[in-house]
C-alpha cells in the first residue's frame, strides 16, 4: 500500500503541535507497517533533517510550485504529486476539495472559528476545512471536543468522523541528571536555586500570554520571591510587548521571557519546572499537558474545549477568562508541596494511557478501509 502524505508541517521551521506529531506518527506507521510505503510530499526544506534515521518504507518527495498563489499547491499540486497512491493523508485541518485519490482528513480543532466566528479571515478558512471534510473520505479528530464542532459547525457526518487521541513523545520522560537540569535553567534564564513555573506563551492571544502575566502578579509577594515564572515560545515581534505588559506589572522581577525553545530542551524544562502553567483558551488537544505529565510535573490548565479531556483528574482546571482563578489555581499548587506531588504522579499515571503504537494502529485501519 502507497499511502501520500502532505508533510508540509514536519518541514516548516521551527515546527510545532501538528509537525511533531506527525513525525512521531510516520514514524511508527512506518515500524508497524513494513510493507507499505509512505511518500511524504513537501514544499519547502526543513532546516534540519526531521528524519535522521529513515526508515526505507518513508521517501521523502519535495514539490515547488513557485510562488504558490491562491493556495494552488494544496489545490492543484498536492492532489497530482499523490497520484498512483493509495490513500492521501492531509494531516493539518485543510486539503483539496479534489483529491483525485481517496482522501484521510485529520482536524486537529476548529480555533479560528470557535474564537472570531464572525472574522471573514475564520469564515473562509472554515469553508475550506468544510470542503476538504466533504471530499474526504474518512475525517480524524483528536477529541471529542472537535468532532462535536465538526458536526455542529460545518455539518460533518458524524458517522464520517473517527476520534483516535494523540500521544507524547517518549522522550517526555523525567530528566533528572542534574548537570542537564542546571544547563538548560542557565540557558533559560533562570536564577540558581529558584524553584520556576514554566509557560507557553506566544503573540497568538490563544495562548493567554498577558492573563498570564496577570494572574503571577496578582500572587502574595511571598510566593512570587520563591518561585520564578519562565515564559518561553514567545516570538521576537511579540517579546517587547509581553517585556513591557512584564515590567509594568511586576516591577520587582521575578519572571522572565524567552523565545522559541529548542526541543531537544523541553524534556528538561518540563522536568526540571515545578509546575506547568497552560490556561489555553482554546486547544484541539493540549499536546503539552501530556509531555508535563511524561515529566512528572504538575500541571494548571482550561476547563474548556479539549483540554479536560487530556487532563482527566490529573491537573487543576480553571477558567482561562479568568484571571482570579489562574492566580488561585496557581496559589493552591504552589502552596501545597504534597498536593503538587500528588498531581504529578496522577499526571505520569494518565500519560501511559496515551500510547503512539495504538495510535498508529488506528490511523492505518482508516487508511485500509478507504484504499482505492
Amino acid at each position: 500500500m502507497l499511502v501520500a502524505v502532505d508533510a508540509r508541517q514536519v518541514y516548516r521551521a521551527n515546527r510545532r503541535g501538528i509537525g511533531k506529531a506527525l513525525r512521531l506518527l510516520l514514524g511508527h506507521l512506518c515500524a508497524g507497517r513494513k510493507d507499505w510505503h509512505f511518500r511524504l510530499l513537501h514544499q519547502n526544506d526543513s532546516p534540519d533533517d526531521p528524519f535522521p534515521d529513515r526508515p526505507a518504507n518513508l521517501v521523502p518527495r519535495k514539490v515547488d510550485l513557485p510562488g504558490d498563489r491562491f493556495g494552488l499547491w494544496e489545490r492543484v499540486r498536492l492532489p497530482l504529486a499523490a497520484w498512483g497512491a493509495d490513500v492521501l493523508y492531509c494531516p493539518a485541518n485543510t486539503g483539496p476539495a479534489w483529491p483525485l485519490r481517496p482522501m484521510v482528513l485529520t482536524v486537529y480543532d476548529l480555533i479560528p472559528l470557535e474564537l472570531a466566528p464572525d472574522d471573514p479571515a475564520s469564515r473562509a478558512w472554515a469553508k475550506a476545512v468544510a470542503r476538504a471534510a466533504g471530499a474526504a473520505r474518512r475525517v480524524h479528530t483528536a477529541s471529542e471536543h472537535t468532532a462535536r464542532q465538526l458536526a455542529a459547525r460545518l455539518g460533518v457526518p458524524p458517522r464520517k468522523i473517527e476520534v483516535i487521541p494523540i500521544a507524547a513523545d517518549p522522550r517526555f520522560s523525567p530528566v533528572t541528571d542534574a548537570p542537564t537540569l542546571a544547563a538548560v535553567r542557565t540557558k533559560y534564564g533562570v536564577p540558581d536555586g529558584r524553584p520556576f513555573v514554566l509557560a507557553f506563551g506566544a503573540a497568538d492571544p490563544r495562548k493567554n500570554t498577558r492573563r498570564i502575566l496577570e494572574a503571577w502578579a496578582k500572587l502574595a509577594p511571598g510566593l512570587r520571591e520563591r518561585f520564578v515564572l519562565l515564559l518561553v515560545g514567545v516570538q521576537d515581534s511579540a517579546r517587547p510587548v509581553f517585556h513591557r505588559a512584564a515590567t509594568e506589572l511586576l516591577p520587582t522581577g521575578g519572571w522572565h521571557l524567552h523565545g522559541y525553545a529548542d526541543e531537544a530542551d523541553l524534556p528538561a524544562l518540563l522536568s526540571a519546572a515545578e509546575l506547568l502553567c497552560y490556561p489555553s483558551l482554546a486547544e484541539g488537544f493540549g499536546l503539552p499537558v501530556l509531555e508535563a505529565f511524561g515529566c512528572g510535573t504538575a500541571v494548571l490548565t482550561s476547563r474548556t474545549t479539549s483540554l479536560p479531556e487530556v487532563a482527566g483528574d490529573a491537573a487543576v482546571l480553571v477558567e482561562p477568562t479568568d484571571t482570579a482563578a489562574i492566580a488561585r489555581g496557581l496559589e493552591m499548587i504552589l502552596t501545597d508541596d504534597r498536593h503538587r506531588a500528588e498531581l504529578a504522579a496522577r499526571g505520569r499515571e494518565r500519560a501511559w494511557a496515551f500510547s503512539w503504537p495504538a495510535v498508529a494502529d488506528r490511523l492505518a485501519d482508516l487508511f485500509a478501509g478507504v484504499r482505492a
